[in-house]
């Protein structure tokens, strides 16, 4: 199966030391891509969410003297945007290709997350093997990776879960593939770990 076109070219755009060429860059040459692979996930990432999802691209952060170092689409199940509800996202940074699960912003749903969280934490801590991978970005620094996150023990996802509480950081973790293992995966391979992830996602998105 090809590729999905993410090489040399692609992470070397996060070398541009200039902020606003870098943004300029960023947004020319990989939304444009991103959407593209956002376009051919869709269908698949429907069937794993069992919902039809949206296809959103992120944009990308312009703060003056600080140059961006991610970019990424997401999915999720509002046609008007991201904030504040669970999202699956393909994220590109200078070393990394991640596959994520977010909740990004406030939003009336953020509580029931929360507490969907709290109830599944046991059973999401017994998934074992999909969620082997999984790192917690909150607070990350986009240098070396998050350590891998303690997803055996239900405390992890009970303080997952706290941060969605209003007001609080909101949520953020995934798997992330290195540069190199980023040019050879393959759209299935791409849908496979966010099958891997959608446990989380469902319990997220089902929540009431």
């Amino acid at each position: 199966m090809a590729g999905l076109g993410l090489g040399p070219p692609e992470f070397a755009l996060f070398e541009i030391d200039d902020p606003d060429e870098r943004a300029d860059a960023l947004e020319d040459a990989l939304h444009p891509k991103l959407l593209e692979i956002g376009q051919q996930c869709l269908s698949g990432l429907g069937r794993i969410a069992g919902k039809d999802l949206h296809c959103h691209a992120a944009r990308v952060p312009r703060r003056k003297g600080v140059a961006p170092e991610e970019i990424g689409v997401a999915f999720c199940d509002s046609a008007k945007g991201i904030r504040g509800v669970p999202c699956l996202a393909v994220v590109l940074t200078r070393d990394h290709l991640h596959a994520r699960v977010a909740v990004k912003g406030d939003s009336p749903r953020r509580d029931a997350m929360r507490r969907a969280l709290a109830r599944e934490a046991a059973n999401l801590a017994k998934k074992g093997k999909p969620f082997r991978r999984l790192r917690h970005y909150d607070r990350w620094n986009h240098e070396d990776l998050p350590e891998l996150a303690p997803a055996h023990s239900p405390a992890f996802w009970q303080e997952l879960g706290e941060a969605l509480a209003p007001g609080g950081a909101g949520l953020d973790v995934g798997i992330a593939f290195t540069r190199e293992e980023a040019r050879s995966l393959s759209l299935g391979d791409l849908l496979g770990t966010f099958r891997d992830l959608s446990p989380l996602f469902k319990v997220l998105a089902q929540a009431v």
